[in-house]
Formats: C-alpha cells, structure tokens, sequence
C-alpha cells in the first residue's frame, strides 16, 4: 500500500543491490524477496539489508551519483534477486540469487554484460527446487561503462 513494486515471479517486493525497495528507505530480505533454500542465504541477506538500512539512518538519504543497471532474467532463468544494482555505490561484489523455470540437463548459467558474455558456469543439473546464483564484482564493471542490463540465462552446455 505504500507503493512498493512487486515483483510478479516471486510475489515479493523489486530491490536493488542493498535491498532496497522503489521506497526510499524501506529495505526487504529474505523469504518476504523470494523463497530460500537455506536459512544461511536469509541470514545473509538480513545482514545486509540490515546494514545497509543503518547506513541509510544514519546518512539520511541514498547516494546522489547513481550508475543503475537492470538485471534481467531469460532462457530458462525465472528472476532475479537483486532486480538493479548501482554500480557506483555496490559493494565489492553482490550475490545475485536466482531459480530455473524446469529440471534441464548439461547447461550452462551465462551471464551477459550488455551483449558481451563475461561469465559462463556449467552444471550438470538445474532444478528448479535449488536457488542457484552467481557473484558480479564491481571492478569486472570497469571495461563496461556504459552498460545499463545484465543478463543471466541458461544456454546449451
């Protein structure tokens, strides 16, 4: 009701890179984002949207200079969690958590920095009962400066 946007695959609110929602200042993690395989993934996450709201108080705004890049989920990939990220202002990486749409064999999850693929990690199975996810470091960002999405998505193995 406060006009938090919701994201329609996992029915939980859209957040950036600190788990901020489209509110400034409301911060979301956990199974209230999406559904977690593991309590360590929601203690992380709580960690971090805890920190960053703190950080937020204490600040009493988010960063002016912003670099926002969507993320984009396809070819098999349902979402993802973070929807954004601010490279100018993340941290030295994010963890960006994902499902698969259905049980595929011998792929790969690719991940695309505008049309150029910069990252590619085979699996013998994906499921989708198993969250996957992979890690973006803000200095592979460096050779990208005009980059505004990413793209993670299966592809054949």
């Amino acid at each position: 009701e406060i006009g938090v946007e919701m994201n329609r695959v996992t029915s939980g609110p859209n957040v950036d890179d600190k788990l901020q929602t489209g509110v400034e200042g409301v911060f979301a993690c956990g199974n209230v984002l999406h559904v977690h395989d593991l309590v360590d993934h929601v203690s992380a996450e709580a960690a971090l949207a805890g920190e960053n709201a703190a950080a937020y108080v204490l600040s009493g705004t988010t960063s002016e200079k912003t670099h926002k890049i969507t993320l984009k989920a396809e070819n098999g990939v349902r979402y993802t969690v973070p929807q954004t990220i601010d490279v100018e202002n993340m941290r030295d990486s994010v963890t960006v958590r994902f499902r698969v749409a259905d049980i595929y064999h011998d792929r790969s999850i690719a991940v695309y920095y505008g049309d150029k693929k910069v990252m590619s990690r085979k699996k013998r199975v994906l499921a989708p009962g198993e969250m996957e996810q992979v890690q973006l470091k803000k200095d592979s960002f460096k050779d990208y400066p005009d980059i505004t999405e990413i793209t993670i998505r299966t592809e054949e193995a």
